[in-house]
């Protein structure tokens, strides 16, 4: 499935996409929205009927005596987004149908928007993910993991200038950002020279380290090996120093040995009674790490090496997902 324009969808759909624009003109706006919804039922990548049909949404609740009430109730999971969601996995084109029945009568709904990106996400339309996700940041402009899927639709819908930009943001929060890095790395060499300009005058601008070639051997760390046979004998007598913990999930995360890194953060998230937001972002960035040594570490004369991708690949989305989903 791809994102598309009027001048590549069936002429009925184009039909009723110029039949809504007409209703809207004359402030007919619940006919506009019949228009929009069918027409998307037909071709759910066209771009431009979702954002006429936000823009009804929008004028339809102004309409409405309950809009304010609605308003306050914008983060609530009705029955039918429940049924969404149970449906994303198998069936995210009819979950993101459901969704969107409910921001026509709710467009500040917050879980039909979360649940309308994610839907777009799997089905590779990220112009059409990127309405949601823009009014997603717009309630929770601090988030970083929805900040990452944005930046990931933005890349994925040509838009690199504005990727690189988001990126660029992020990086001036965190210039050592390795899951931002990464993205940076994927960009056209002009956007991420830009973005370095753009930092030199607010903070550093962390070089971003080569990809690994396939098959070639990681060299050794020998400093992290170090850090390691001087700390781990430290956890007999302190198990419960955090310092200690972290500073060994550096080390092994360092090392690409993910797993043992991931187990020393587990350790120390536990301590801190699982409300560290430092050790939750190294723990999401260490997760992601080992999911993309997983995928560049495969065969690619392989037999199965396109299913097994695909697996992989399947196994990172999900996981950005479960991030998206400590929206609150």
């Amino acid at each position: 499935m791809r994102d598309t324009t009027v001048n590549q969808v069936p002429e009925a759909c184009a039909k009723l996409y110029r039949s809504g624009l007409a209703a809207m003109e004359m402030n007919k706006v619940d006919p506009a929205i019949v228009s929009f919804y069918t027409a998307l039922e037909i071709e759910p990548g066209f771009t431009a009927c979702r954002e006429a049909l936000r823009s009804a949404q929008g004028k339809a609740a102004e309409k409405k005596i309950g809009f304010w009430k609605r308003l306050f109730r914008k983060e609530r999971l009705s029955p039918s987004l429940a049924e969404a969601e149970v449906l994303l996995h198998l069936q995210p084109l009819k979950a993101m149908s459901i969704a969107e029945r409910v921001l026509n009568q709710e467009p500040g709904n917050i879980a039909a928007h979360r649940l309308v990106a994610k839907a777009a996400l799997a089905l590779e339309l990220p112009r059409t993910a990127l309405l949601s996700l823009d009014k997603l940041a717009d309630e929770h402009p601090d988030h970083r993991a929805l900040k990452l899927a944005m930046g990931d639709a933005l890349t994925k819908s040509g838009d690199l200038s504005a990727a690189a930009a988001l990126y660029g943001r992020l990086l001036k929060d965190n210039p050592r950002d390795g899951t931002v890095l990464r993205a940076l790395r994927k960009l056209p060499a002009r956007f991420v020279e830009e973005q370095a300009n753009n930092l030199a005058t607010g903070g550093s601008f962390a070089p971003i380290p080569a990809t690994p070639r396939q098959n070639e051997p990681v060299p050794a760390a020998g400093d992290d090996d170090a850090i390691i046979n001087r700390f781990e004998p430290l956890l007999e007598h302190g198990p419960r120093n955090t310092k200690i913990l972290k500073t060994l999930a550096e080390a092994y995360a360092r090392k690409m040995l993910f797993d043992k890194s991931l187990s020393y953060y587990r350790r120390a998230l536990s301590i801190e009674g699982g409300e560290d937001e430092a050790i939750k972002k190294a723990i999401s960035e260490t997760t992601l790490k080992k999911i993309d040594a997983e995928l560049a570490l495969l065969d690619q004369k392989a037999p199965d090496y396109a299913e097994r991708r695909e697996k992989i690949e399947n196994r990172r989305l999900e996981f950005q997902w479960q991030e998206m989903e400590t929206i609150h």
